[in-house]
């Protein structure tokens, strides 16, 4: 059995459930869903429903090589003990998410946020998350609780989004904590999903950054991101960074253009993704890749099957409205 723990903060959502024909003040206050969301999380859930859909498919390598379907996926964050941070947690239980792990503080409460997307399908968001409990994850020694209870897991995934709501004291305890699990044998993952509003300015990310990646063995970028902070010039670049601040397995995520990847054995290649007629929601686009990609992985499907999973899976959760979407017609 393999174990996979996912950390990070997953809000409460507001989504427009209909397009307003470019009206702003009608698109703002006009009928909306009530939900919940976060990078995270998100990746944790395709995770989840992607490793039933291999092992349904029968895409799983062969057996006898180590690998299993049979996997625990925890997620783990701070909630206060709101009938909402109730509903979330009782919500991912249902999905087949672990939430034994998810740190609940009396008198704190989830953030909050609210998503409106264009005709093209691209986002735009307002957040309500300075008070978030999932800022508080690492105090009042829950790091300590944290590091035993992640104690023989085999992956740990974590995103931009983790490190930035953190402050700079808690960061350092999360990175203890990933070397010394990674020490004990978990892999880290990482995605730097880059969101320059929650750092207090490029060099502080750039330093956290630098660090994380000589913790990961598998990072998970997406170009467009990298290129704004870094200025990579290439996918390829931009993988080979990576590469050179200590990532194994560096998988560069392109939109609609080829994924590429590299690893510090010498692989490297490119996928490319199916065409996908219309783009209803980029919502969840590069989370589904990543915890799509990891199922495969976990299943032990070489570095491109895995890829093509996660972007057929990708392209059917950008095919429909919100975060998390049904992905059990996807044909692998």
């Amino acid at each position: 059995m393999t174990r996979t723990a996912f950390i990070g903060e997953c809000m409460i959502e507001i989504s427009a459930t209909s397009a307003h024909d470019g009206d702003e003040a009608a698109s703002a206050f006009g009928p909306a869903k009530l939900s919940y969301a976060g990078d995270t999380l998100n990746a944790a859930v395709y995770m989840a429903r992607a490793t039933k859909l291999i092992a349904q498919q029968g895409k799983s390598a062969p057996a006898g090589n180590g690998q299993t379907a049979d996997a625990t996926i925890s997620y783990v964050t701070a909630l206060g003990t709101d009938p909402y941070s109730r509903a979330m947690m009782a919500a991912w239980k249902q999905d087949g998410l672990d939430a034994s792990l998810v740190r609940q503080i009396d008198g704190q409460l989830p953030g909050l946020y609210a998503i409106q997307t264009d005709a093209s399908g691209e986002r735009s968001f307002s957040y309500w998350r300075q008070n978030a409990a999932a800022k508080q994850l690492l105090q009042d020694g829950y790091d300590q609780t944290l590091a035993t209870g992640l104690a023989g897991y085999s992956m740990v995934y974590l995103s931009g989004i983790s490190l930035a709501i953190l402050s700079a004291k808690d960061r350092e305890k999360l990175f203890a904590m990933l070397a010394t699990l990674r020490n004990n044998g978990a892999r880290v993952c990482f995605d730097s999903n880059h969101r320059p509003r929650l750092w207090p300015d490029t060099a502080t990310a750039k330093a956290a950054y630098a660090q994380i990646a000589a913790l990961s063995d598998i990072l998970m970028p997406t170009f467009d991101d990298e290129a704004a902070l870094f200025g990579d010039a290439s996918p390829v670049d931009c993988a080979k960074r990576w590469l050179d601040a200590g990532a194994g397995e560096v998988i560069v995520k392109n939109g609609a253009l080829p994924s590429t990847y590299v690893t510090k054995t010498g692989e490297t290649g490119t996928v490319t993704p199916p065409r996908v007629e219309r783009v209803i929601d980029t919502t969840s686009a590069g989370d589904s890749f990543n915890g799509s990609y990891l199922a495969a992985r976990q299943q032990g499907i070489d570095i491109e099957g895995a890829i093509a999973i996660a972007q057929k899976i990708a392209a059917c959760v950008i095919g429909a409205r919100g975060a998390l979407v049904p992905v059990d017609d996807v044909t692998l």
